[in-house]
């Protein structure tokens, strides 16, 4: 049975097309192992096959060893319901209320040579990265915002217009630096001081205006 996506549309800068996975990745919600193609979305949504195919496509979860996993009774645990429970849990919901900005609303940020800015939440105990909106990083630390102590607040510079790629002088230098080599540069420096930024970002287009 096919599963549905949280939205009816989603533009190619917000999905991750062609994937392909030998084992040890995905799964479905019953526990069975997922092998073969795949596609993810910035929502954080994995479904198989390339790219979506309605009425086939089918819901993934991060894989989990079911021979592995009982509950106390030696019963299989539901992995559709603890996956959910999981996921609300790891994201305390309580403090990220108003940190979770829709994609389309950051094409709307202020563009200022040739940039946008992009706000992130990073949390200290596991690396999980969140894409704040104005309001939320406003918000960090404080009774409405996410825990100071658990998480590290941080901005980027993303170029969003120029050419694809580095325009080069008769030198070998950047004359003009391109959308997607500067990004790939951008997440490569900030990677270093939050690794799991590289997992996240991965389309240096994404939000292109050019």
């Amino acid at each position: 049975m096919a599963d549905r996506r949280q939205r009816i549309y989603y533009t190619k800068a917000q999905i991750e097309a062609g994937l392909k996975t030998g084992g040890g990745e995905w799964m479905f919600t019953d526990g069975t192992e997922y092998i073969g193609q795949y596609h993810k979305y910035s929502t954080g949504e994995v479904f198989t096959d390339s790219n979506y195919v309605d009425g086939k496509s089918r819901k993934l979860i991060p894989y989990v060893d079911v021979s592995k996993v009982f509950d106390e009774t030696d019963s299989i645990i539901d992995f559709a319901k603890n996956f959910e429970y999981d996921a609300i849990k790891n994201v305390d919901v309580k403090k990220s209320v108003k940190s979770n900005e829709p994609v389309s609303d950051i094409y709307n940020r202020k563009v200022k040579n040739s940039r946008i800015k992009r706000l992130f939440a990073y949390k200290v105990n596991d690396g999980q990265i969140l894409e704040l909106d104005e309001i939320g990083y406003g918000n960090f630390g404080t009774k409405d915002g996410l825990d100071a102590i658990l998480w590290r607040k941080f901005s980027i510079d993303w170029k969003v217009q120029g050419p694809d790629y580095d325009i080069l002088d008769s030198q070998g230098n950047v004359k003009e630096g391109g959308i997607i080599d500067e990004n790939r540069r951008t997440i490569e420096k900030y990677s270093e001081e939050y690794p799991t930024l590289s997992k996240r970002i991965t389309d240096f287009r994404e939000f292109s205006q050019a």
